[in-house]
């Protein structure tokens, strides 16, 4: 299942069984090892990813990184089509361009650590915003959660303060946001003004909610005139299609970039709420390297059993390599005062990643040497590189390293 799993391409049963009789001297045919797939061989594969998970490593980039807060929790799903046959076990979206199956993996890691909080696998039609609802109990006191809009919901933004956690979040185009004196804000004559004061950026206290009135600090950011103008031009194609019109106040909240939070601007400033909703990149960066790399979305048709055996065996081996990354990360970052570039070093473990199943199958098992092995590759020339005039996550983690005074 390894063999199948760090092969980015389809792998077929002809390669398996050929690798079988090679690597394992186990001679089977192509329709007596697709028999093997059955519910035991899910459980079985499932059940190594779960032990996996339970048991990952903990350890910390640097201590001052993001030192306000206990966890800085990122989370996103991606969706991934499936052939019709499986529609029966994954439901789809359906309709004239959508597969009738497919499925939604929910993904969630601490980015102080690395590690990683949830991984579900449910139907592609089952919404984030019923994700987050059911994992609330998950959140602690103390965490920063950082989402994209499809997790938000004032109830979701009211149970987290409640909790005495943080939130980051953009702010829902269909929100209400009163002022302080309980007056509706105006985004119109809040545009003109900040025109008229020559500031693009500020931040305000304001209640969210007409029912809710929810506490909470805005951070206002004022977009440039091309970004305004390309959101208009999308969205009355949107509503052209769906026969809606574009209100005057949707358009006048296209001016800004709006995100809420309940940090105190003492520890987080406007500026900073603004820099560390970008660290969501990062969580689109792996499942960049889960498609392009580990192909965990280019499984041709097949039965559910096989399918799923695959699915979980691709899991397994890049929680197996987040592990492997995540140790050498913080070795390296303590020696040489730099960050890798994940999606570098998950693209030389994967191509090697036979190196680890040869040392699973030793009686002598020789991890030091392939860690180091993999060590001195990363120092040549996998370095995460920043880029001029662009926020990236070495702008982000160098400004938010509070260094202890």
């Amino acid at each position: 299942m390894l063999f199948i799993a760090s092969n980015a391409e389809h792998c077929s049963l002809s390669e398996t069984t050929n690798e079988l009789l090679d690597k394992h001297h186990v001679s089977i045919s192509r329709q007596a090892f697709d028999e093997r797939f059955d519910e035991s061989a899910i459980d079985f594969i499932k059940s190594i990813f779960e032990e996996q998970f339970s048991k990952q490593i903990n350890g910390t980039l640097d201590n001052d990184f993001l030192k306000l807060f206990n966890a800085v929790r990122i989370k996103d799903g991606t969706r991934i089509e499936l052939p019709d046959r499986l529609k029966d076990y994954f439901k789809g979206f359906g309709g004239k361009k959508a597969s009738a199956s497919g499925i939604c993996i929910q993904y969630e890691f601490d980015i102080k650590t690395g590690k990683v909080i949830d991984l579900a696998i449910t139907d592609a039609k089952a919404s984030d915003s019923k994700d987050a609802k059911s994992k609330i109990d998950d959140v602690n006191e103390g965490e920063l959660i950082i989402r994209d809009l499809g997790y938000f919901s004032l109830e979701i933004v009211k149970e987290i303060i409640r909790r005495k956690a943080f939130i980051i979040s953009r702010l829902n185009t269909s929100t209400c946001v009163f002022d302080q004196g309980g007056n509706e804000l105006s985004f119109t004559a809040l545009y003109k003004q900040m025109m008229e004061e020559k500031t693009i950026h500020q931040g305000k206290q304001v209640f969210i909610g007409k029912e809710h009135m929810i506490p909470i600090r805005l951070i206002i950011d004022i977009v440039p005139e091309e970004v305004y103008q390309d959101r208009i031009l999308k969205i009355k194609a949107y509503n052209r299609r769906k026969g809606h019109t574009t209100t005057d106040a949707y358009k006048a909240r296209c001016r800004f970039n709006l995100f809420i939070t309940n940090t105190d601007s003492q520890d987080v400033s406007n500026k900073q709420v603004s820099q560390l909703y970008k660290l969501r990149w990062q969580i689109e960066l792996m499942f960049k390297i889960w498609k392009s790399i580990c192909g965990i979305d280019k499984l041709k048709p097949m039965k559910y059993h096989r399918f799923l055996c695959i699915l979980y065996a691709k899991l397994l081996m890049l929680q197996i390599n987040n592990q492997i990354f995540n140790l050498i990360q913080i070795k390296l970052f303590k020696k040489e005062n730099k960050l890798l570039s994940k999606f570098k070093c998950y693209k030389t473990l994967v191509k090697y990643f036979i190196k680890f199943r040869n040392i699973t199958r030793q009686k002598k098992k020789k991890w030091k040497l392939y860690l180091d092995e993999m060590t001195t590759m990363f120092l040549k020339n996998h370095w995460l590189e920043g880029k001029k005039n662009k926020i990236t996550f070495i702008t982000i983690f160098e400004l938010n390293t509070l260094k202890s005074k």
